[in-house]
C-alpha cells in the first residue's frame, strides 16, 4: 500500500513511519519542516491547497497528524491554527475525495475552550460529515497523553518538561493542584493502535480512543519522574493556565481495541524509565 503521513517528521509522527515501512508499505511523509534529500519526503505545507490537491490523490491511506499544536500559546493565534487545523483538514478530505483515499485523522480528548480544542475537534466533525455525506472513507483516533523520547518543548507538555526539570534537580512546576487526571500511553504501542485502527475496514465514521485506560494524577507523575531519575526536584504548584480546565480527568475507553485485541506493552514506569535514559543521554551531548 501507498501511505502519506502528513507531520510524518514530528515525534509521534516518526515513530507512526517506522512502523508503517516495517510492514512493508510504501510510506511517505508530508512536512513542512526541513527540506530533505529523500524521495519518499514531501516538502509542502497542508494549507497549500493546490499542492495538496495533486499529491493526496496518488495515495491509497492518509494519515493526517499536521497541525499547529498548544493550549495557551496558541489563543491569541487562533486565525492562524485555524487555517492549518481546520482548512489544512479540509484540503487533505477534498483531495482523498478524487479517488476515495482513506483518511485517518488524528483529534484530542478534552473539549476545552481553546484554539488548539476548538479546531481538532472541527476537523473531527469535517471528517465524519465527509464519511457520512460524500462517502469518503475516515476514521477519527483520539490520541491521550502520548509520551516517549524524541518529544519536542515547542509546547508545554508534561512528560518531557517534568524529566528535563528532574534531570537538572530544578522544580516541577504543575498548573492547578495536580488532582486532575491524564491517560499516559508509551509512544510505540501508540503507533501499534493507530495502525490497527487505521488498517481496520469497520470502523469507518467512528472515532476511536487510543490509551491505556488507566488514569495517572499531573502529582503523581511528577513523583513518579522524581523518583525514576533520582533527583531532589521539588513540586511546584502554580495557577491553571489559559485555555486549560482544572480537575479534568481523563481516561480512554478502550473497548474498541480490546475487541481488537490489542494490549500496551511497554507500562508507564517501563516508558518512563526508558524516556528519562533518552533525555538523560541529551542533556549529556547538550553539555
Amino acid at each position: 500500500m501507498k501511505i502519506l503521513v502528513t507531520g510524518g517528521s514530528g515525534f509521534i509522527g516518526a515513530f507512526l513511519v517506522r512502523e508503517l515501512s516495517k510492514r512493508g508499505d510504501d510510506v511517505f511523509i508530508l512536512s513542512n519542516h526541513a527540506r530533505r534529500n529523500d524521495s519518499n519526503f514531501i516538502y509542502a505545507d497542508v494549507v497549500d491547497r493546490e499542492k495538496i490537491l495533486e499529491v493526496v490523490p496518488q495515495f491509497d491511506v492518509v494519515y493526517h497528524l499536521a497541525g499547529l499544536l498548544g493550549t495557551s500559546e496558541l489563543i491569541e493565534k487562533a486565525y492562524r491554527a485555524s487555517e492549518v487545523n481546520i482548512l489544512g483538514t479540509i484540503n487533505i478530505l477534498d483531495g482523498a475525495l478524487v479517488n476515495k483515499t482513506k483518511v485517518v485523522y488524528i483529534t484530542k480528548p478534552n473539549c476545552w475552550l481553546n484554539t488548539y480544542s476548538i479546531t481538532k475537534h472541527t476537523g473531527e466533525a469535517f471528517a465524519k460529515m465527509y464519511f457520512k455525506e460524500l462517502g469518503l472513507p475516515t476514521v477519527c483516533l483520539r490520541w491521550f497523553n502520548v509520551f516517549g523520547p524524541n518529544q519536542s518543548f515547542h509546547c508545554q507538555k508534561a512528560v518531557p518538561y517534568f524529566i528535563r526539570w528532574a534531570l537538572n534537580d530544578k522544580p516541577i512546576e504543575v498548573w492547578g493542584n495536580g488532582e486532575q487526571t491524564v491517560d499516559l500511553i508509551y509512544v510505540t504501542d501508540a503507533v501499534r493502535a493507530t495502525v490497527l485502527v487505521g488498517e481496520n475496514g469497520s470502523l469507518g465514521g467512528k472515532t476511536v480512543d487510543i490509551g491505556t485506560g488507566e488514569e495517572t494524577s499531573v502529582n503523581q507523575l511528577a513523583r513518579l519522574i522524581i523518583e525514576l531519575s533520582g533527583s531532589s526536584s521539588k513540586i511546584k504548584h502554580l495557577p491553571m493556565r489559559s485555555g486549560e480546565t482544572p480537575n479534568t480527568r481523563l481516561k480512554a475507553d478502550t473497548s474498541v481495541l480490546k475487541k481488537m485485541d490489542f494490549s500496551c506493552s511497554v507500562g508507564l514506569k517501563e516508558g518512563l524509565k526508558r524516556t528519562i535514559e533518552a533525555y538523560r543521554l541529551e542533556l549529556l551531548q547538550e553539555r
